[in-house]
């Protein structure tokens, strides 16, 4: 048996926790995650990860930090053999680097060396890309520069957003993830060096990347609205209020950018840009659950011929 310990956090690592879980030759010994926060109606509640250890009978550890002599003694103690990092968010530094040298295993959900960083899913669709892949790399102290043991690409469809491509490359770096483990020696064998000069990088999403601008065309705003329909969600300003867009498409109508050229059941609501328009397919004003456009309409007026202010 292959004794495993497992570190991460969001829904996104929940695809490969459950694979090495279920898996017969490997012994899934330890779970580490982060700390409950309070996360709706003021309550605290676990990170999926932690949920997901508590509810199957795993040991599961909440450390405010993983970088010590007691944490790094607990898994000799365990006789971890490899440790498996997917979306964590803590660094992890040399004590526990030069303690498990070449045996921690990271799944990163781009085709490195593109997108080093914390939102590589959503800059992928932000650019437009139409290849990514579900990377498995060995970390060392460089940010996601490690070499790669396993890197399978798939075609990003259009019509993909944040969720799809969660999913997607979710189930893809599971599969890797516990097929590097259990044929460690070949794969570390034929790894493969990073060409840091290839390599770029990505930052944190914030709040203001969801603003749109009309002015860009029907699909850098497409782009936008599917890769931040996760956090922040795609928005605009109709009259006061932040509008926000969970789902969109082209459209054909031709008018001035931000301009609304259609709000009917038929149409839903079309805004245009530089290069033409979209229609909106699922909106949320302020107070209200996001919603199908056509249902939205059936209840509340938006003005056609008003323009959308502009970056």
């Amino acid at each position: 048996m292959i004794n495993i310990c497992f570190m991460g956090n969001p829904k996104f690592a929940l695809q490969t926790l459950d694979i090495l879980y279920r898996d017969e030759n490997i012994n899934l010994k330890l779970v580490v995650s982060g700390k409950d926060k309070k996360r709706s109606r003021n309550k605290f509640s676990p990170t999926p990860v932690k949920k997901y250890a508590e509810d199957n009978g795993i040991r599961v550890e909440t450390p405010d930090s993983v970088n010590t002599e007691e944490f790094l003694d607990l898994l000799k103690d365990l006789e971890i053999d490899y440790i498996v990092v997917v979306a964590f968010g803590q660094l992890i530094k040399k004590i526990i680097l030069d303690g498990f040298k070449d045996r921690i295993i990271n799944l990163h959900p781009s085709l490195l060396p593109l997108y080093r960083g914390a939102s590589p899913m959503q800059f992928t669709l932000l650019n437009g890309d139409k290849k990514t892949a579900a990377t498995v790399m060995l970390i060392e102290k460089g940010m996601d520069s490690g070499d790669i043991l396993i890197q399978r690409e798939m075609d990003v469809d259009p019509s993909d957003d944040y969720f799809d491509l969660e999913d997607k490359l979710g189930k893809i770096g599971a599969e890797a993830i516990r097929d590097a483990i259990l044929n460690f020696d070949e794969v570390y064998e034929n790894r493969l060096d990073q060409d840091d000069e290839k390599a770029t990088y990505c930052t944190k999403i914030d709040k203001e990347m969801g603003k749109i601008d009309w002015n860009k065309s029907s699909r850098e705003i497409l782009d936008q609205i599917r890769a931040l329909v996760g956090f922040p969600v795609a928005y605009f300003d109709y009259k006061g209020e932040n509008v926000k867009v969970h789902k969109a498409s082209l459209a054909d109508k031709k008018g001035q950018a931000g301009e609304i050229l259609a709000a009917n059941k038929k149409d839903k609501l079309i805004i245009g840009t530089s290069d033409g328009s979209i229609r909106i397919e699922k909106i949320q004003f302020p107070g209200k659950k996001a919603m199908d456009t056509t249902s939205f309409l059936l209840g509340n007026d938006v003005e056609v011929g008003f323009v959308l202010e502009n970056e």
